[in-house]
């Protein structure tokens, strides 16, 4: 039988509650950065090609993207399919923000699973 000691439970439970606070602060940095590049993507205008969530309309859909934040800063910097914005205009921590909620959207369900779209 292994006899546990008192202090050993008390470290370990502390260390779990630090990491699960940790979690918890993470979680919430990372929402409050996708809805600052909500709100970045509307006051920006991209929502007028690309639609609200990113799916696309009168430019490509651009949501939920798999390219890395280097690619996707690439494009919107330096591009010929759309109005470019500088540093100047858009901050690398703005466009970061963009990126996070453009990255955030989910994946839509494939037709068949839409019921209007079905013919069911």
């Amino acid at each position: 039988m292994m006899i546990v000691k008192p202090r050993t439970v008390v470290r370990a439970l502390s260390a779990l509650l630090i990491l699960m606070c940790l979690e918890v602060s993470l979680a919430q940095d990372a929402d409050e950065t996708v809805s600052a590049g909500r709100a970045l993507f509307t006051a920006n205008q991209c929502w007028q090609c690309h639609g609200y969530e990113g799916q696309g309309g009168a430019a490509v859909r651009i949501a939920p993207t798999l390219y890395p934040f280097e690619a996707f800063a690439r494009f919107v910097r330096h591009t010929n399919l759309m109005p470019a914005y500088s540093p100047n205009v858009l901050s690398d921590e703005k466009l970061r923000q963009i990126y996070e909620y453009v990255r955030s959207v989910p994946e839509p369900p494939p037709l068949e699973d839409i019921p209007a779209l079905s013919g069911d």
